[in-house]
């Protein structure tokens, strides 16, 4: 747990927004050609789940 609000904020919205570029990239169809296949959607998928799983640990928990 981070103790400055500021900081834990900030940290927060760099993951979040990684997770949300993540997330959208594993939901759209593929661009530029050929289509991402399912391996490569579900680590899309996945790696979004960690950044918002890491964005939890910036905040206390009750």
């Amino acid at each position: 747990m981070i103790e400055s609000p500021a900081l834990s904020w900030m940290l927060t919205l760099v993951l979040a927004g990684t997770a949300a570029w993540f997330l959208i990239r594993g939901v759209r169809p593929g661009s530029g050609g050929a289509a991402p296949g399912a391996a490569e959607r579900i680590s899309h998928v996945a790696h979004a789940l960690m950044a918002a799983a890491m964005a939890t640990m910036f905040w206390p928990m009750g």
